[in-house]
């Protein structure tokens, strides 16, 4: 099983959208793996949106959440983080689904 710490993968604790898409990128090399990505946070608050949607947010868009619940584990995160979190990756699956609303009239 594939496991990032967060702090010692970016190497800081502020992180921003380049290191999401760092952190991304190194979930998309292991989508394959039978075991899901753990992400562990522990050590670091993130508070931050464009790094969350950057990570997790544009994975929400591109795979059903239940698709991303089996590859990608979030660990030791902060409450709020959590928050936050969720509301992107609830926001992003919600895009998802209107995007393919939208195909399936435009047929």
């Amino acid at each position: 099983m594939a496991r990032i710490h967060i702090e010692t993968y970016c190497h800081t604790k502020r992180v921003s959208r380049g290191d999401g898409a760092f952190v991304r990128r190194a979930i998309e090399e292991h989508w394959s793996d039978k075991e899901p990505v753990v992400l562990d946070f522990d050590g670091v608050r993130i508070a931050s949106v464009s790094f969350f949607d950057e990570t997790l947010g544009l994975l929400a868009r591109k795979h059903d959440l239940e698709t991303l619940k089996l590859h990608v584990k979030v660990e030791n995160i902060d409450p709020a983080d959590r928050r936050l979190l969720n509301r992107i990756v609830l926001a992003r699956a919600k895009e998802r689904q209107m995007d393919a609303s939208e195909d399936a009239t435009q047929r």
